[in-house]
């Protein structure tokens, strides 16, 4: 059975709220019920088994519309509270918004057939604020389970819709030479070209400080080998070599001297790139790449920039028109 649990409820104004929709509740199945009984009774069948049990209902069933008229005052005035309170917490952007959103409710209290059967969506709403509010548990039953199934997939499918319809139209924008390109850069990244440019180079020097003594003693041995092979081709040092006794002995100092000379130099240019007090030096120039890279392109750069964004919309797109339900 779906029995309430009050334990769930702290503060006397949830306490409040909870008893107010749990009274709604009721008086909305019992006023639905009495509608259907009300309509039945208009049958001569079952009139005549109801007046004998009922006799004195006859004369309710002649003012049914007042009786239901002062259901339908509590549910204006249960409607018009709730609609205050939502204005005074600011629940919704605009102060009118609430009685579009449930407009069910509205539509609801309008004492004519063909609006009353709205009054189930009321319930349905009733029902489901009060598994918010966890005092009773919907998802035990599987009813409520198969219906909130059904509901995400209808969600998936419309928000998949209106995105590759959002892509599809920029696509088409770009091709017919919309110059989105130049959007993206003057709304978007020029504006923000300062904090990018300090993201860039506070992620450089952390990737210097993390990866850069990994790589270290291979930088060094490339340094060595390459200065070895230039000084050994230097015209220069071949002649030095060819001096008598001491000559081999001084390319091979040279060697070395250079050699440390150079990668001490690169190391050291390496270290000062990675400290944080060189860090707006890295700034400064990595906003000065971005100054030149964020410029006016010319018209092969642009096409270029055009089709790297037409394929990653295509990827984009691919990857929406996946069934995420399918996967359940």
């Amino acid at each position: 059975m779906m029995l309430p649990r009050f334990q769930n409820i702290k503060s006397p104004l949830n306490w409040l709220s909870v008893m107010t929709d749990l009274l709604m509740l009721g008086l909305t199945v019992f006023d639905l019920a009495w509608l259907m009984f009300d309509a039945l009774y208009n049958t001569n069948m079952v009139k005549k088994i109801v007046d004998p049990i009922l006799p004195f209902y006859e004369s309710i069933h002649e003012d049914f519309y007042f009786y239901d008229g002062i259901i339908v005052s509590i549910f204006i005035v249960e409607f018009s509270i709730r609609w205050l309170i939502a204005i005074q917490q600011k629940v919704y952007a605009k102060w009118f918004f609430y009685p579009f959103i449930h407009w069910y409710d509205v539509l609801g209290c309008f004492p004519t057939s063909s609006f009353r059967i709205l009054r189930l969506f009321r319930i349905i709403g009733l029902t489901y604020r009060l598994h918010r509010w966890q005092v009773i548990d919907l998802n035990n039953y599987a009813l409520f389970t198969t219906l909130t199934y059904y509901y995400n997939i209808a969600i998936e499918e419309i928000s998949d819709r209106v995105v590759i319809k959002v892509l599809s139209q920029t696509k088409s924008e770009i091709n017919r030479g919309q110059p989105l390109n130049e959007a993206i850069l003057s709304e978007v990244l020029q504006p923000r070209q300062k904090e990018i440019a300090e993201l860039i180079g506070q992620t450089l020097q952390e990737g210097i400080r993390t990866k850069y003594p990994q790589y270290q003693k291979l930088l060094e041995k490339y340094v060595v080998k390459t200065v070895e092979n230039t000084v050994i081709n230097n015209p220069e040092v071949q002649q030095i070599k060819r001096i008598p006794i001491v000559g081999a002995q001084i390319q091979e100092t040279l060697n070395t001297a250079t050699s440390q000379i150079v990668f001490g130099v690169v190391d050291q240019l390496i270290t000062d790139l990675s400290a944080v007090d060189n860090q707006p030096m890295i700034a400064l120039v990595t906003e000065s790449i971005l100054e030149v890279f964020l410029q006016p392109q010319a018209n092969k750069s642009t096409e270029l920039t055009n089709e790297l964004i037409l394929e990653v919309i295509d990827l984009i797109v691919k990857r929406v028109k996946v069934k995420q339900w399918k996967a359940l």
